[in-house]
């Protein structure tokens, strides 16, 4: 298993072979589970918090929660997940194998016993299925919304579940991140381009790296075309411009505000930067969103991802 811990403010780049696209376009409705050792009934108070992502570096579903993280400068861990075997998702309590899938450690604070003043800390394991069920489970942290409350004007309420907010975060994840994949697969080399984050995983092996970015390239470039005959999308880059186009006229009222149309960012902004940012240093991220190599990205997103990335950070692990 690769386990590399990484600080807030970090980045990578999202998603992996064509089964998991499938999948992560699925993950909504996913029901969280709690694993816990003689858990207390009435835990009094939260004590310490660890938080464990175990991703694929350009899935979009999984850097809509890392922009989270690192917004609220939360530490988490993160746990780059072999397409193939799935070996780092064993654990799951519940046989889950899609991503992202989170684990919370939190060391609960029983209350006294009778026989004395000590205080016996319970350990908790909380497994977190699905991107949207992390996003909702990470926003009742009390760690994470105290920083957030340090670097957001919003109240909790406007910040996550505003009609904007809403919208915006849904729209991210079932119009955005589905037009990924055709762009950043429209020939077998920028499919295999995209599989290069698995030369920075450590926890791989050498053949393991030449068979994820082999086998895994040749099944996105499949998956990718079938996305684009359920979409009916005939022309990739026009379907993501399209996509663009509509954030900035109606999610940024054309002037590169927040979507929140408040000064500052909401969840939908959240979730469209993250899912954005999941294939920056790609082909398609450098010429359509950023508008390098001859091509023109649209001036109301760009102005307003660069604002984004300067909130959430430059890189997000």
């Amino acid at each position: 298993m690769q386990s590399v811990l990484r600080s807030p403010h970090r980045s990578a780049i999202g998603r992996a072979i064509g089964r998991a696209t499938r999948r992560c376009e699925d993950q909504y409705a996913i029901k969280a589970r709690t694993v816990s050792n003689d858990a207390p009934k009435k835990a009094k108070e939260e004590v310490h918090s660890d938080i464990k992502l175990y991703q694929y570096a350009i899935c979009p579903f999984c850097n809509i929660n890392k922009a989270l993280l690192s917004y609220t400068d939360t530490p988490y861990e993160i746990v780059e997940v072999n397409p193939l075997s799935k070996a780092e998702l064993s654990f799951s309590a519940d046989g889950y194998k899609k991503v992202p899938v989170a684990t919370v450690r939190t060391d609960d604070a029983a209350e006294p016993s009778s026989s004395g003043p000590s205080v016996r800390q319970i350990r908790q394991i909380r497994q977190i299925n699905g991107s949207e069920e992390i996003g909702r489970a990470l926003l009742a942290l009390p760690s994470v919304l105290r920083n957030l409350s340090l670097r957001n004007g919003l109240p909790l309420a406007t910040f996550q579940s505003s009609p904007r907010a809403r919208k915006w975060e849904t729209f991210s994840r079932e119009e955005l991140a589905p037009v990924l994949y055709p762009n950043i697969c429209r020939s077998w080399s920028e499919s295999y381009e995209a599989f290069g984050y698995v030369n920075d995983a450590k926890g791989f092996t050498t053949v393991q790296k030449g068979l994820i970015r082999g086998v895994g390239s040749l099944a996105m470039l499949f998956a990718a075309s079938k996305i684009k005959s359920k979409r009916n999308i005939t022309d990739e880059r026009e379907a993501l411009r399209s996509a663009l186009s509509k954030w900035a006229e109606e999610g940024l009222d054309g002037n590169g505000s927040y979507g929140s149309g408040a000064e500052h960012p909401d969840m939908g902004d959240i979730a469209m930067f993250g899912v954005m940012n999941s294939i920056s240093g790609l082909r398609t991220h450098e010429e359509v969103i950023l508008g390098r190599g001859g091509e023109d990205a649209n001036p109301v997103v760009l102005d307003w991802y660069l604002r984004m990335r300067e909130q959430v950070g430059s890189t997000v692990y």
